[in-house]
């Protein structure tokens, strides 16, 4: 395995070279050639992409060990202030429990040093069945449709003249204009 040092300075030496070197796509033959280096180049990326995970494995492995022994040494206290916040939770009705019974307002809302306790309300927790609900819903109005223009087809039927859109009327279709583009490069490579 190469060192990943000698690589980079590797790089770094051909790329000087490279920069002295004027090159230019002037045939089929240097077209060819430029194409061998774009791969070579890819090569290499892909090399140090592999050296960098190699270099990197044993410390993701140490650092998700840290991350296991921290929530396994956390365990303990997360049982511990559960248990006392059931206690503090069956304190805090047992207090509301009281004032209900004194026929007072009951107060949800208890100020400790470290913080306050309180009960508040939810709202209810609904378990649907999508089915039987959508069939509900649909019987009953509670439906909605989404309205949006069909792209794909609208594009389809109409044809583009001096940057607008006409559909098969001759008629200019509103709210289009029509951006020409230069031809896109692409490079495969096999």
């Amino acid at each position: 395995m190469v060192p990943l040092e000698n690589v980079l300075v590797e790089l770094e030496e051909q790329e000087v070279q490279e920069l002295q070197n004027v090159f230019a796509v002037v045939d089929l033959e240097t077209a060819a050639e430029a194409q061998r280096r774009i791969v070579y180049f890819e090569d290499r990326k892909t090399e140090i992409d592999s050296i960098i995970e190699k270099q990197i494995a044993p410390f993701l492995l140490k650092i998700e060990k840290i991350k296991e022994w921290g929530e396994q040494a956390k365990i303990e206290f997360n049982e511990k202030q559960v248990h006392y916040s059931n206690h503090l939770e069956h304190y805090l009705r047992q207090e509301v429990a009281k004032q209900l019974e004194t026929g007072k307002k009951p107060k949800k809302t208890i100020a400790l040093p470290y913080g306050k306790i309180s009960l508040k309300s939810q709202q209810p927790k609904f378990e649907k069945d999508e089915s039987e609900l959508f069939q509900y819903a649909k019987e009953n109005g509670f439906i909605r449709v989404k309205e949006e223009t069909n792209w794909a087809e609208l594009k389809k039927k109409c044809v583009v003249a001096d940057g607008k859109l006409y559909d098969t009327n001759g008629e200019q279709v509103p709210g289009v204009v029509v951006v020409e583009q230069p031809e896109k490069f692409e490079l495969k490579m096999e």
